[in-house]
């Protein structure tokens, strides 16, 4: 079983095993979108640890951790449509992305914008105006 205390390409290989392409990064490439990813996070507002029945759940490392996944997605082959290859007999089957947003392209990103609109700045009410 693997805990998340930090997320690492290690990590990242084996949480996002179904991405394609993902296998083929260098450890510096993962670390990388590691860190940007934690930048995402942090001006996010998304705080470090949130409480949650007397658990503490660590929500940065959970959106670092999918905002990582996300840009791994978003810069692989899975941004070009590719949900998944076969080599010795050439075979590609592909999603239709074209109608979702940047965050909606990955369930990585879902769930990173799950995760911000629960305890980031996205929780924040927002003044809005409404014509009538």
């Amino acid at each position: 079983m693997i805990t998340v205390d930090e997320v690492t390409p290690e990590v990242l290989r084996t949480i996002g095993s179904s991405i394609v392409g993902i296998s083929k990064l260098s450890d510096d490439t993962l670390n990388a979108l590691i860190n940007q990813a934690t930048l995402i996070a942090e001006s996010d507002g998304m705080p470090e640890q949130v409480k949650v029945r007397d658990k503490i759940i660590p929500a940065l490392n959970m959106a670092t951790l999918n905002m990582s996944l996300h840009l791994v997605t978003v810069l692989g082959k899975s941004a070009q449509g590719i949900l998944s290859e076969k080599l010795d007999v050439m075979e590609r089957h592909y999603a239709d992305v074209s109608d979702r947003g940047w965050l909606n392209s990955s369930k990585w990103g879902q769930l990173y914008m799950w995760l911000y609109r629960k305890y980031g700045e996205g929780s924040t009410p927002r003044i809005a105006v409404i014509p009538h």
